[in-house]
């Protein structure tokens, strides 16, 4: 849907650009001269943002115009995609006055953007099958360092429900100047919302004019260890939005989740009509004593076996679903339009069922329930049952009913019902719920070769892991996969067999048979390996003075190995790692190593995390803790020969 194409390009252009008034002569190009930048920022920058500016100035409820400058001076080679600038726009979002320059250390202009600089590609994207929206590219390089790069324009708006997002810090780079300034009627109120409580704008009225601004100045670099990859965690986040919008002439009503959710019910009237065939389909699928799951789990399997998704984004179809008599006849839609599909489906059958707006991915955007905005980018399927509430994704044809994955579990969204929108959660998962339990069975010889049969379990999340690898994979791209999984050296995958792909459950089964040539060193009488074979930990957090973001992991899981190493004929085992226990407040570590009779060796290891997030202030134990498991997973067994 289009909140996903605007997300993506908003961040873009926030990222590469924003406004102040460009500078007109020679004299006070000289700002861009390095001499003027702060001691304090200068030390160790491979980049500095100079003048990250945006003015935006809303001209009614429809009207609005997005002026922007940003200047970096680039120091290092490995920095100079500062200097491409990628604009995303449609009929209701228009770039104006691109322009862009080039100055050298001394902050001397060396040379303007051409048109040579620019080019204009359609927005399509590998699921979409037609749209209205592009993109503009401009580069300005310059292969003498250091130099600044410069681009101002200006966006101008014909509805819309997202307005900008500004954050006092983009990126790790340090700041020198950063301004946002929003310009209004003095009768108009703007809504807005500030992450720091503390942080108030500064408004000012001129005559018909309000106008609020935000800035900062002479913000150090961040470190990547610090904050991660999460600058919204350290930064001064703005968002504003509008009371009342219209977009496509649809008229709305932002100022509260129940009214935006209103907005947005009206796309969706009138859709969920389905023609005959579908109807006739439906009830010789259900049976007469099928209860409610029963019902959904076939009709969930249809709407799957009978759709794929294609995103279409013409106009307001940015937002408004294709209807159910299109989807079914064609075969695709985009997310609202399977879900508004699946929707019809139900309605059929008497189930309720509601579209519902969400932010997915990996990353948890901080979802602000008391700023009601157009704050996601996907949409699912909420069926409330007596006893449960199911939650359907529908852009996937292999994904089990009920199971949201990692991308939709765990967040805030908003239910779109006829009385209104409803903030409700997602989901949350355990660590058992999302298990990789693996088995081994390890034949060593006296010359440190080995004959591997592994039988590996997954349900959960870590089933979606692998069946998101393996499901429309060639049989050489599996095998690769299967082998860098593994992560073990100089491995050869002999034969391998997966159970449960087709079945659209939330299990996997993977077994594998591998020869290892060099998997035990060598050294006199003695042979050496590592008795943690598939699961190993190699990275140790940095030490960090204070860590600033907490530590975010993408669903609570739980692994098992557990390898039973058979040793060769006329060896003994001399020496085998200790029995190891880590227990944190955010999860547990177990390994051990047994003596079985006079030639078998039983290791077994576990990794629990139960959390999503482990706090900042827990940064110490969190990296002791990978720091033991790193230790413990490097651990060896020793075999000697037989006196």
């Amino acid at each position: 849907m289009k909140y996903i194409h605007y997300i993506t390009m908003m961040l873009s252009t926030l990222f590469l650009g924003i406004n102040s008034p460009i500078l007109t002569n020679a004299e006070e190009m000289r700002e861009y001269d390095i001499k003027n930048i702060p001691n304090q920022l200068i030390s160790d920058a491979g980049a500095i943002v100079r003048i990250n500016n945006v003015q935006f100035e809303i001209k009614n409820k429809s009207k609005a115009i997005e002026k922007i400058t940003m200047a970096i001076t680039i120091f290092k080679k490995e920095e100079r995609h500062y200097g491409e600038l990628i604009l995303w726009y449609d009929k209701f979002r228009e770039i104006e006055d691109l322009d862009g320059k080039i100055f050298n250390a001394a902050g001397e202009e060396i040379r303007e953007l051409n048109d040579i600089d620019i080019k204009d590609y359609s927005a399509f994207s590998q699921f979409s099958l037609y749209a209205d929206s592009r993109v503009r590219v401009a580069k300005l390089y310059y292969d003498q360092y250091p130099y600044t790069v410069e681009f101002s324009y200006e966006i101008s708006y014909d509805g819309s429900l997202n307005w900008p997002v500004w954050f006092s810090q983009i990126s790790l780079d340090p700041i020198e100047h950063s301004r946002f300034e929003v310009i209004s009627e003095v009768q108009d109120s703007i809504r807005y919302w500030v992450s720091i409580d503390s942080v108030k704008p500064d408004i000012t009225i001129d005559g018909k004019r309000k106008t609020h601004v935000w800035e900062s100045k002479n913000l150090p670099k961040l470190s990547r260890d610090v904050v991660g990859d999460d600058i919204e965690d350290v930064a001064t986040m703005v968002r504003i939005a509008p009371s009342l919008f219209e977009i496509g002439d649809y008229e709305g009503d932002m100022r509260t989740w129940k009214d935006f959710g209103k907005w947005d019910y009206q796309l969706f009237q009138g859709k969920d009509l389905l023609p005959e065939s579908a109807k006739k389909d439906i009830h010789n699928l259900i049976g007469v004593g099928d209860t409610d799951r029963n019902k959904i789990e076939k009709l969930y399997s249809y709407m799957q076996n009978r759709t794929r998704y294609v995103s279409v984004q013409l106009g307001i179809g940015g937002w408004q679903p294709f209807d159910a008599t299109y989807v079914h006849e064609r075969g695709y839609g985009d997310c609202k339009a399977l879900s508004n599909y699946m929707v019809a489906l139900l309605k059929e059958v008497n189930i309720k069922a509601y579209p519902v707006l969400i932010q997915p991915g990996d990353h948890r955007y901080p979802f602000i329930q008391d700023f009601s905005s157009n704050q996601f980018t996907h949409v699912i399927v909420c069926v409330p049952l007596e006893q449960d509430t199911l939650w359907l994704e529908c852009t996937s044809q292999s994904i089990p009913m009920g199971h949201l994955g990692k991308n939709n579990e765990n967040r805030c969204a908003l239910l779109i019902s006829p009385d209104g929108g409803i903030v409700v959660r997602t989901p949350s998962s355990i660590s058992s719920q999302n298990r990789q339990q693996r088995t081994a069975i390890v034949k060593l010889t006296n010359l440190g070769f080995a004959e591997v049969t592994v039988s590996e379990y997954r349900t959960g999340n870590q089933q979606d892991y692998l069946r998101n690898a393996m499901e429309d994979a060639t049989p050489e791209d599996r095998e690769r996969w299967i082998l860098n999984h593994l992560d073990v050296p100089s491995a050869n995958l002999s034969n391998y067999i997966l159970d449960g792909l087709k079945a659209h459950g939330l299990e996997l089964r993977l077994s594998l048979q591998l020869s290892l040539p060099k998997y035990a060193s060598i050294s006199g009488d003695r042979l050496f390996f590592q008795a943690n074979l598939m699961e190993k930990q190699t990275y140790v957090p940095p030490v960090v003075a204070q860590r600033l973001s907490p530590i975010r992991f993408s669903y609570p899981f739980l692994d098992i190995d557990s390898i039973n190493y058979i040793i060769p004929n006329g060896m003994v085992v001399e020496s085998l790692p200790k029995e190891i226990v880590y227990t944190s407040s955010f999860g547990e570590y177990k390994s051990k190593a047994l003596v079985l009779g006079d030639n078998s060796i039983l290791y077994t290891r576990s990794l629990q995390i139960s959390n999503y997030s482990i706090p900042a202030k827990d940064y110490s134990e969190y990296r002791n803790f990978y720091a033991d498991i790193v230790k413990a997973d490097r651990a060896q067994i020793v075999l000697i020969k037989k006196k």
